[in-house]
């Protein structure tokens, strides 16, 4: 039996516009806070500034209010998920700095020319899918086999002569053992295995009532992240069980800005009251205002310079590259920190094509999104596949080119396991997959 963190009644309620709304104008001023009062101050000296015009600071607000008004509310299918992360991760902050570091209207609005772009076309009729026979089977047995496969790999490499538990210390071995157990085709599967098939395993486990394996694939990622000394490897079990609990009981995507206003608030509570600019650097400029100012960056770079027309990967062979240094490192070159400039999907379309790039990504991942509805909408509910891709897509909407995204960070993968997860009777599922139930106990809310 699931235990209730939260009263049903609670979680209901939430459903409402007027709570989606509130929390997300909390999160906006807590975050805009933030950046007046630490982020810069602090990092000024790393392109923070603040530099308000009143005209571009009213406009942030308007034109976010009406993206507040036009995303979805409400976890009704998949991407919606992706939208209101979309939303608050990434386009919330790009509005914040844009308002307060005076920085440029063109680049903008080319910004959101690809997210209207992404709203139009994930919306539509599903695509018509074949199911293959025995899908369900074949998932499970191919992430099942991975993981093992990746343990092993992992021990017999040697990798458990890195082990190490201590958060404070996993710089120190990260690149020794990387170069370990990351050789040729094992740096992708590693990767598509502590993004997709363990995460997979652990929602479908929790999915379908199997606590017992859940809880051996909670522990397999402790002995990932062990190994590969990656963090992110040990808090993705949590994330995933949060959003069991959560869209177990709740289709209220208030959680997004609820969850991340929370964040922000302790994280500069811990400044103001103790001077710790750690959390605040991590999850305030490092999670919201990094992508935000090399978005800027990418945009002001490549529109001095070449662009790269796919040349650094899918066409090297018929264009020539015309950059030293890899996309990533030529942005941490152009800003004198010679560190990798990784940025979403929104940035480097530009970098590779200029507003014709923009337009064919925003396309291409508003198709992505109706797939993955189209995927999750035959007897898997909303949140399994949302849970099952929630790690992967997180690259592709704030630090990865679209191709790396698919291939490097998995999200062809978690697509791929999402579409051998569907079933051809989804009525055969009903009695374990009833999210929501929660809804049959109370009247609709009316949304204001």
């Amino acid at each position: 039996m699931k235990l209730r963190l939260f009263s049903p009644r609670f979680l209901h309620a939430l459903e409402s516009t007027r709570w989606f709304i509130t929390f997300a104008i909390l999160f906006r001023v807590g975050l805009e806070i933030s950046y007046r009062g630490f982020v810069s101050p602090v990092f000024e000296y790393a392109g923070f500034v603040l530099d308000v015009e009143y005209l571009k600071y009213f406009e942030s607000w308007l034109i976010w209010m009406i993206l507040v008004a036009a995303f979805p509310k409400l976890l009704l299918k998949a991407s919606d998920y992706l939208m209101a992360y979309l939303l608050f991760s990434f386009l919330t902050p790009l509005l914040i700095f844009y308002g307060l570091s005076n920085a440029d209207r063109e680049h903008l609005y080319i910004v959101l020319l690809g997210v209207i772009l992404i709203m139009l076309f994930r919306a539509g009729r599903p695509f018509g899918l074949p199911f293959i026979r025995h899908g369900r089977v074949l998932a499970y047995a191919i992430a099942a086999l991975s993981t093992a496969a990746v343990t092993g790999w992992m021990i017999m490499s040697g990798g458990l002569n890195y082990f190490n538990l201590d958060l404070t210390r996993v710089y120190e071995f990260r690149r020794d053992v990387g170069e370990v157990i990351n050789q040729g085709p094992m740096g992708y599967v590693n990767v598509w295995a502590t993004k997709v098939f363990g995460p997979t395993l652990l929602t479908v486990s929790l999915w379908k009532k199997k606590y017992w394996f859940a809880f051996l694939i909670f522990c397999l990622h402790i002995v990932w992240f062990g190994i590969s000394s990656h963090k992110s490897v040990l808090f993705y079990p949590f994330l995933i069980i949060f959003l069991w609990f959560w869209f177990g009981s709740s289709k209220a995507l208030a959680l997004v800005p609820m969850g991340m206003a929370g964040v922000v608030l302790l994280s500069f509570l811990a400044y103001f009251f103790y001077e710790d600019t750690l959390l605040g650097s991590l999850l305030i400029r490092r999670v919201f205002f990094v992508p935000s100012s090399l978005t800027f960056t990418y945009y002001e770079f490549f529109s001095l310079n070449e662009f790269v027309y796919w040349s650094s990967s899918i066409t090297s062979s018929f264009i020539s590259y015309p950059y030293q240094l890899s996309p990533a490192a030529e942005i941490g070159a152009y800003l004198g920190t010679d560190a990798n400039g990784n940025n979403s999907f929104l940035a480097t379309g530009y970098m590779h094509a200029g507003i014709p790039g923009v337009i064919l990504y925003g396309i291409l991942v508003g198709l992505l999104f109706r797939l993955i509805d189209s995927l999750s909408n035959k007897g898997v509910p909303p949140w399994v596949a949302v849970a099952s891709l929630i790690i992967p897509t997180q690259s592709l909407l704030v630090s990865a080119d679209l191709p790396t995204a698919l291939l490097t960070h998995g999200v062809g993968m978690s697509i791929a396991i999402l579409f051998l997860l569907r079933s051809a009777d989804p009525q055969s599922d009903a009695p374990r997959d009833s999210a929501f139930r929660n809804q049959k106990r109370f009247p609709p809310l009316q949304s204001h």
